[in-house]
Order: structure tokens, then C-alpha cells, then sequence
């Protein structure tokens, strides 16, 4: 006789996968992660996965994206803190997922959902940058002001450098930001 399911919830079973989409990627990286593998450590056929999921890169983006709003969650305990400190502590809660970094920048020109993300990324990061400031970037400065700190940032979060050099990284990052806008408010 065939057991009887427990009906879970479609929501809910996305997030069981997301879990475990998350911890192989971490754990294994993305080319060692198969979604036949993912569907055994997550106890489903794996053809349910594309039930959720397009493919392995639309999984990719939902584990960023999920991490990225559990860490603008979590920004808000240091909002209060000087942008350099913030800037440290993304540095800090990124470079345990710095595979997945490095990952989605691999990707970016082979895979068009992992390109849209990214971008939307940028736009997110430019967002938190910019209500740190105590007056905007002039428009023809602010993409390249902007970007110059998000790329120190990401270079500290894939790099392995030291304490001391993250900090360094982070206040002239922050410091760069803040005269850009300061210079012309």
C-alpha cells in the first residue's frame, strides 16, 4: 500500500529547496552541484526542482537573491554606523559566500537571468549607497562613484586579504563615496 503524502505548500517547499540549493552551492560550488544532486539531498524527484525552478542558474538567482534580502534585512542594525563600518560588515557576511560571487560574475556572460540579477544588484547596491550620503552624486559621477566602491567591495569579499586591509579597502571606499557627495551638495 502507498504511503500517504503530506501536502506542503508550494511556497514552502520552494524555500525546503532553496535550503539545500543553498548549502550544496556554498558547500560544493556550482559546477559540483547537479540538480540531480540537489534533488537527492533535498528528498524529491528531480524533476521536481523544474517545477520551481527553470533551470540551474534560475536556482542560482534564487539563492542570491534570497541571501540578498535576508542581508538588506539584516543592514538595518548598522545603518546607525559610519558607511565604512557598514561597507566591513558586508564585506564580512559576503566572504562566506564568496564561491557564489565568483560564480554569478562567471556567469554573467553566458547566462541572461544571472546578468539581469546582477545588474538589478548594482541598482540595489547604489540604492543603500546613496541614502548613506549626506547629498547625491552629481548624475554624471554617480554610476562611476558607485561602481568604484562596489568594486572594492567585492574585491575584498572574493580576495583573501587581511583584517587590517579589509578596513583599509572599506574606509576608502566609504570615504570616496562621501566626498563625492559632499564635494558637490
Amino acid at each position: 500500500m502507498p504511503r500517504n503524502r503530506v501536502l506542503v505548500p508550494k511556497e514552502q517547499k520552494r524555500d525546503e529547496l532553496l535550503v539545500a540549493a543553498a548549502l550544496l552551492l556554498v558547500r560544493d560550488g556550482y559546477e559540483a552541484t547537479s540538480m540531480s544532486k540537489l534533488a537527492q539531498h533535498a528528498g524529491v524527484a528531480p524533476n521536481t526542482l523544474y517545477w520551481y525552478f527553470q533551470d540551474k542558474d534560475d536556482l542560482l538567482v534564487a539563492v542570491a537573491d534570497r541571501y540578498l534580502h535576508t542581508l538588506l534585512a539584516e543592514l538595518g542594525t548598522v545603518t546607525a554606523e559610519p558607511l565604512a563600518e557598514q561597507f566591513h560588515w558586508l564585506v564580512d557576511r559576503l566572504r562566506p559566500v564568496k564561491h557564489l560571487v565568483a560564480t554569478v560574475h562567471n556567469r554573467l556572460a553566458v547566462s541572461p537571468v544571472i546578468d539581469e540579477w546582477h545588474t538589478g544588484f548594482h541598482r540595489t547596491l547604489e540604492q543603500v549607497f546613496a541614502a548613506n550620503l549626506p547629498h547625491p552624486i552629481p548624475a554624471d559621477r554617480r554610476v562611476a562613484e558607485v561602481a568604484a566602491a562596489t568594486f572594492t567591495l567585492e574585491g575584498a569579499i572574493t580576495h583573501a586579504v587581511d583584517a587590517d586591509t579589509t578596513r583599509g579597502l572599506c574606509a576608502i571606499a566609504a570615504d570616496r563615496l562621501m566626498t563625492a557627495a559632499t564635494a558637490h551638495g
